[in-house]
């Protein structure tokens, strides 16, 4: 909890590009388990973000696609949802447009905060 708070006054000092590795860090804690998200790229004004992730059991890297995305508030947490999804993987593409679009995905930092950097 004191480590959110913290990213979260750092966040709002900070420019997109730092923003952008802060968000990653974030990120890859909540998907330790999975891989390492390694890089995140957002354009804010288009409503598009792609993501590079090197999963577990992988050999390459896999490209990740979002485009059109919604933030709204959800207390101390934010709920994105997700407009188009796109993978690299064909099975993972089918999953995804399956399961992943128009769903809401919790994201452990505030709205006002993720809208900074979204």
């Amino acid at each position: 909890m004191i480590l959110k708070r913290v990213l979260e006054r750092m966040v709002r000092r900070v420019d997109s590009a730092t923003g952008n590795n802060l968000l990653l860090a974030l990120l890859n804690r909540q998907l330790k388990e999975l891989g390492e998200m390694t890089s995140i790229l957002i354009d804010s004004k288009n409503k598009s973000i792609a993501i590079e992730i090197e999963l577990k059991g992988e050999d390459k890297p896999i490209s990740v696609r979002i485009n059109g995305y919604e933030i709204e508030s959800d207390g101390d947490r934010s709920l994105v949802q997700i407009g188009d999804i796109s993978f690299s993987r064909e099975w993972m593409d089918v999953i995804a447009k399956k399961f992943l679009v128009k769903e809401k995905l919790s994201i452990p930092l505030s709205s006002d905060l993720l809208g900074q950097i979204l």
